[in-house]
């Protein structure tokens, strides 16, 4: 509520203006911006299929949008809703059937994507602006998270490598807890890691369904420049964007990076030659779709799934049919998880 005020009162001397910019908007750019935005969802969706799908799990494009959409939701709407969303994800694909070491690949390697294709981003905003001073720093830090990935996958690959370090731990672990299970579910879990294999496909696939992702709300965030009557240079639009993008990932608790993420944009896209009060309209417009139609979208999502588990858990122990699970009906195959729908 304090980041709301203050925000509020960053915005409130250019409201007035802001409001004209607004008021005379031109639909069929806001109509772009919403096929823009809906394509990021999609492609961000997609990235995360393309992970399961390493482990021998194929998830539906309708499943793995919802929890998209409702994992958006949550992250922009409660406080530290990063860490409230990855929770909700990590529950959806346990109900699809996704192993812990699955799980954990699927987060890790969507987010170092997903940082690797801004960091090309801001390569591409920089060679359009003729910054080519900055280009090795970018080239540097895409060599960096590719050099931290392949050393991830050569440690996957060789988990011998890993036996003794975590059998250090769990000697640890079981003076703590004087338990026997820890030996059995790391070999479970170091098994598992070894069966997976990663094509270059998916390297492919995976980069630019991220390059995707990040461009589908670059679009957006320029559609809504040029509604609002303004039509900025854009490579100006790509880099106020990229420093929105970093503003927000440095504080990631913020909902939706509440404050942060619309100084930056604000103030950089001013910078580059639009007026404040166009610049403060197009971020609001931009507001209402991310995070303000994605959170409506993801609420109905959360809310259908959580009236429909109601109506099951009501119908259940009064009707002589069982409902059936999709993972365990259509999902187990010859010890593979095949086609859940989610």
């Amino acid at each position: 509520m304090l980041l709301l005020c203050v925000e509020l009162a960053f915005v409130a001397p250019y409201a007035r203006r802001a409001g004209d910019e607004l008021f005379h908007a031109q639909p069929a750019w806001f109509l772009l911006a919403v096929a823009a935005e809906m394509v990021s969802m999609g492609a961000f969706a997609r990235l995360q299929r393309l992970a399961l799908r390493t482990g021998g799990l194929r998830v539906r494009l309708r499943a793995a949008a919802s929890a998209v959409f409702a994992g958006s939701a949550l992250s922009a709407t409660l406080p530290g809703g990063s860490l409230v969303s990855i929770s909700y994800r990590t529950r959806r694909m346990r109900t699809w059937g996704a192993s812990a070491p699955l799980i954990g690949f699927t987060h890790a390697v969507t987010g170092v994507l997903s940082t690797v294709a801004l960091v090309m981003l801001a390569g591409i905003g920089r060679t359009l602006a003729g910054d080519h001073d900055q280009l090795a720093g970018a080239a540097g830090q895409v060599s960096a998270a590719c050099a931290v990935t392949a050393l991830a996958l050569v440690l996957v690959q060789r988990t011998s490598v890993l036996y003794r370090p975590v059998n250090a731990l769990l000697r640890i672990w079981h003076k703590l807890r004087r338990g026997t299970d820890g030996q059995t579910s790391a070999d479970v879990l170091l098994g598992e890691l070894a069966a997976m294999r990663l094509p270059t496909r998916f390297w492919i696939l995976g980069l630019g369904a991220a390059l995707v992702n990040w461009v589908g709300d670059f679009v957006c965030v320029l559609a809504v420049c040029h509604a609002v009557g303004s039509a900025p240079a854009t490579d100006k639009v790509l880099l106020a964007y990229v420093a929105a993008m970093t503003a927000v990932s440095a504080l990631p608790l913020l909902p939706a990076g509440l404050g942060p993420l619309d100084a930056a944009l604000v103030l950089t896209l001013h910078h580059g030659g639009m007026p404040l009060a166009a610049a403060t309209a197009a971020d609001l417009l931009y507001r209402t779709l991310n995070p303000g139609a994605i959170g409506v979208a993801g609420w109905s999502v959360l809310l259908v799934r959580r009236r429909s588990r109601s109506g099951r858990g009501r119908m259940g122990p009064q009707s002589p049919y069982r409902v059936a699970d999709p993972v365990h009906e259509r999902g187990v195959e010859h010890g593979r998880l095949q086609d859940v729908a989610g």
